[in-house]
């Protein structure tokens, strides 16, 4: 009687919590994994140790069996740990009929390793886009299925011009909502555009009003070449200055976008090959140009986050280590369009031929300064302090690139080497503007 009193008491302390705590979700394009890999072990094991809560299971085609199998083996994965968990993001852009979303939800909402939040441990559901099928159609979802909504409801005229009349149409419907497009600087030609917090500062207000959730994005940047288009949202520093907004605006959720979305470049895990095609492996080939040397600086990030940080000068490197850090630069020079580059995504003119580097040092560090090299060249030595220090250092050259990290004797204590040189030439016939990520090591 004691030992079941004690259990259930830890379960209901453990439910308090999760209603109050802040959570880290990264948002996971569900693809066609192979059943005979371990690859849903694996995107799961990387990202939990990264520090992430779960993942917002991308569900764009509901009724294929493809996706089936992979929602299950995903699933059938987590529901062998506690510390992680998976829950739904209908995408209506795929599919936007909300009843065969509702279909698939109603398979896999008992599963142990399904995410519940709120005072009330409902079940998590989300979406990408949605606004668009109108609020009845919602109110009808979550009478049926009773779950703690954080839509994506942009499409709805009122979402960002008037925040507070959205919430008065909405209120009964959402627990909370989420912002996709406010993550990137807007296509443009203007170069070195920043990303702003403007529009996530209004709709945060108006939520905090209602009594709402809010769920800031933090990505990194927005290349497309496939599909019959090509675009270029700028990320030289979009990722950095995103976790300064967020830590200052302090919602409850954070979601990273993106886990594995090849197709739009803002991955931080890896895409496996079987859920991609060919046209975006020319360009998102994860093998390749990998961006995993961004987890050591998101789970820093992410640690902060958690403990109420307000600004980026309160991350520390994760699990006690000495730095974390990482160095990233397109593989190209803008002047490849002009050697023949074919395909010049939209946007083009917003790139600058720049390295950015980031470096996380812990509390109390001194002394410490970074050298930038490009093409052999040292382009620039900058003092680092204590906290998150970046910048995005003009001057690209063709060939290697390097970030030294140099204690206060300049002694070489870690380096971010480039695997691949930069050229100022078309590779396969286009210009690719997605970015090489090195760690620092």
């Amino acid at each position: 009687m004691h030992r079941a009193l004690s259990s259930t008491l830890a379960l209901l302390a453990a439910s308090a919590s999760l209603a109050e705590a802040k959570l880290v979700f990264a948002h996971y394009l569900v693809g066609g994994i192979d059943a005979s890999t371990d690859h849903a072990q694996q995107d799961i094991e990387q990202a939990a140790a990264a520090g992430f809560d779960a993942f917002a299971l991308n569900i764009g085609r509901p009724a294929e069996d493809w996706l089936i199998s992979a929602v299950n083996q995903l699933f059938d994965y987590a529901d062998t740990r506690d510390d992680f968990k998976l829950f739904f993001s209908f995408d209506f852009y795929q599919t936007d009929d909300i009843n065969t979303h509702a279909t698939l939800y109603t398979q896999f909402a008992d599963r142990s390793s399904y995410l519940h939040y709120g005072d009330d441990d409902l079940p998590v559901v989300s979406s990408y886009s949605g606004g668009g099928i109108g609020v009845d159609a919602w109110k009808n979802f979550k009478t049926a299925n009773n779950v703690y909504l954080i839509p994506n409801p942009e499409a709805d005229g009122t979402y960002y011009s008037e925040p507070q009349t959205f919430f008065e149409n909405w209120g009964d419907v959402v627990d909370g909502v989420f912002s996709w497009e406010t993550n990137w600087p807007e296509v443009s030609d203007s170069p070195g555009a920043n990303v702003s917090a403007s529009r996530d500062e209004a709709v945060k207000k108006a939520a905090d009003a209602a009594g709402k959730s809010y769920v800031m994005g933090l990505s990194s940047l927005q290349y497309k070449h496939c599909c019959g288009d090509s675009w270029y949202r700028n990320g030289e520093t979009t990722l950095l200055e995103r976790m300064n907004q967020i830590l200052q605006l302090s919602p409850e959720f954070t979601e990273v976008i993106t886990w594995n979305d090849a197709g739009e470049s803002h991955y931080v895990g890896p895409s496996w090959p079987e859920t991609v095609t060919e046209e975006i492996l020319q360009y998102g080939d994860t093998d390749a140009i990998p961006h995993s040397g961004w987890q050591p600086l998101i789970s820093s990030f992410i640690d902060a986050f958690k403990d109420g940080a307000s600004d980026t000068s309160a991350m520390v490197p994760s699990g006690g280590a000495s730095f974390a850090g990482a160095l990233w630069y397109r593989g190209v020079l803008k002047s490849c369009v002009d050697n023949g580059g074919d395909g010049t995504p939209r946007g083009n003119g917003g790139a600058r031929d720049t390295l950015v580097y980031a470096v996380v040092l812990p509390a109390g560090s001194q002394g410490f300064q970074v050298r930038v090299s490009s093409g052999g060249e040292v382009l620039a030595t900058q003092s680092v302090a204590a906290g998150l220090s970046y910048n995005s250092i003009a001057g690209l050259k063709t060939g290697a690139q390097l970030l030294e990290l140099l204690d206060d004797s300049e002694n070489v204590v870690a380096t971010a080497n480039s695997k691949v040189d930069v050229s100022d030439k078309p590779t396969d016939g286009f210009c690719n503007f997605n970015y090489y990520v090195a760690g620092l090591e």
